[in-house]
Parts: structure tokens; sequence; C-alpha cells
């Protein structure tokens, strides 16, 4: 039911040519077709697939700035099986994946629309619409969850009205799915993860598996824990150097919930002093 509807690594274990023929194997017969051009991001070159339609759907950078890396993308129906290859063949760091799950059944977007505001409401997470909901539905509405900015991002869209599937008569067919991009500690693990395992993204994106999967996620943090990490060490340390004093200070100022408030006012003191004071 969940499934990879896009992916991006980056690896220095395969060679262009090894990555576009993977990405060739992957999308057997669709009459695509290569052009080749200049890089983004610093890559030198870059080769993209294009589908009939003139869509673009994968493509492969290398050289430039970035020396023996790769960046290999994709999208859309090659996904699942481009991603199974990748994984099989080469490490790598992946730096983006959505992973879908399609509803095809009367009013089903209306029910994903309402189970996504009750997450929404409850993690009060800053969303917005795309489409003409009032006055146009029949072209299609899409709902997203997360800012642009965030590492986690979540689309719910009418897929069946879109243009190009509009022959397939599914006017029911919704797509809800979630995107990934990994801070960089992450990376690795999500090179890893099932695409069930992505919607463990965020506490938000857990609560909306359960809503609308039905499944239970454990969680996959996709932002960075550097800071947290960095803090909790200097303040194990702290506690070990000056643990005692710590202890003495909560039975002299009468409790641990006064300690809190006289090192905030100590660092107060401090910072309104400034060490060019000090000893005057």
């Amino acid at each position: 039911m969940v499934r990879f509807d896009a992916y991006t690594a980056t690896t220095e274990a395969a060679k262009a040519p090894d990555l576009v023929q993977l990405l060739a194997a992957a999308a057997p017969g669709q009459g695509w077709t290569l052009k080749q051009g200049r890089g983004f991001h610093t890559f030198g070159e870059r080769i993209a697939f294009k589908a009939e339609d003139g869509g673009e759907f994968a493509a492969v950078q290398w050289g430039g700035r970035q020396g023996e890396r790769c960046m290999v993308e994709v999208k859309g129906e090659a996904t699942p099986a481009a991603v199974e290859a990748l994984r099989s063949l080469y490490p790598h760091r992946c730096t983006r994946v959505d992973a879908c799950a399609d509803f095809d059944a009367p009013r089903a977007f209306e029910r994903l629309y309402r189970a996504c505001r009750t997450v929404k409401k409850a993690h009060r997470i800053v969303g917005g619409k795309y489409g003409d909901w009032e006055d146009f539905p029949e072209r299609g509405r899409t709902l997203y969850m997360g800012a642009s900015s965030s590492p986690v991002r979540m689309r719910l869209y009418e897929k069946g009205l879109q243009p190009e599937y509009a022959h397939l008569g599914r006017p029911n067919w919704a797509r809800i799915e979630v995107q990934v991009r990994p801070a960089k500690e992450a990376k690795a693990e999500y090179a890893r993860l099932t695409p069930l395992e992505v919607w463990g993204g965020s506490k938000w994106s857990r609560d909306l598996a359960a809503h609308v999967l039905k499944e239970h996620v454990d969680p996959h943090p996709a932002g960075s824990t550097y800071r947290l990490s960095e803090r909790e060490v200097a303040l194990r340390w702290m506690c070990r150097q000056y643990g005692a004093h710590l202890v003495s200070l909560a039975d002299d100022v009468g409790g641990w919930e006064c300690v809190g408030l006289t090192l905030r006012e100590m660092l107060k003191e401090d910072h309104d002093h400034g060490p060019s004071n000090a000893g005057a």
C-alpha cells in the first residue's frame, strides 16, 4: 500500500554511467529519451530522463566541484525499482525521499482531508492549499502540511483529477505522501528505511500514519540532533564536575525547583556585569 514515489541520493561508490544504466533498467518500455546538460548544485554534468510528454522523471549528476560524488534522482512509477537496485548495489546517502499511499473510493479525499486537519490542529502544523477549492474543485485540490523549509512535509491531492490521468476515469483517486529531507546525520539511516518507516520522520507524521494508514510507525527523526546531543554532553559533564555543589545549593535555597531560578539570576548578573567589570 505504501511505496516510494521519489528518491534522491548521493554516492561515491558508483560512476555516472552505472547510475544511468540503473535508471534505464528501472523504467523499461516507457518511451523516454536522454538529455545531457550542465549540472546543478556545483555538479558539472547532468543527464536527465525525459518521458514522452516531455516531463523529467529521473536524472544523474556528476563532476564539477563535487569530485567523485554522483547524485541520482528519480520520481514516479520508476522509483520503487530504482531504489531497490540502488540499495542492493551501491552504498549511498539519501537526501530526499517521498513515500505515498493511494486511496480510490468515493469521498476518499474528503476523509483523508479530515484526518489531516485533525493532526494539523493537534500539532499546530503550518500548511496551505493549492488549487481553486471553492469555484473549480473538479480541477483538483491539494493540501500541504509542513513548511517548505521543514525536513518533513506532507501532500494530499486528487491524483485522479490531474490532466495526465483524467483518461483513466478514476475521479476518486486520492494520494497522500510524506516528503522527508533528512539532516546530515540521518541521511545514512534513510537510505535503509522502508516506505512505511519514512513516515516516522516526525511526531506529527507518525500521528498522521496512525490516522490514515492505520499503522504504528517507530520514530526515525529526520531533523538535526547535533545541538541537542552537544548540549546533553555539556550538561552531563557539568553534573559530574559540580554535582556536589548543585546538591548543596538545592539544600540551601529550599529545593530543586529553586535551583533553576538561582542559576538564572547568576547568569543574568554575570551577563549584565560582564568580564570587563570583574574585580572592579
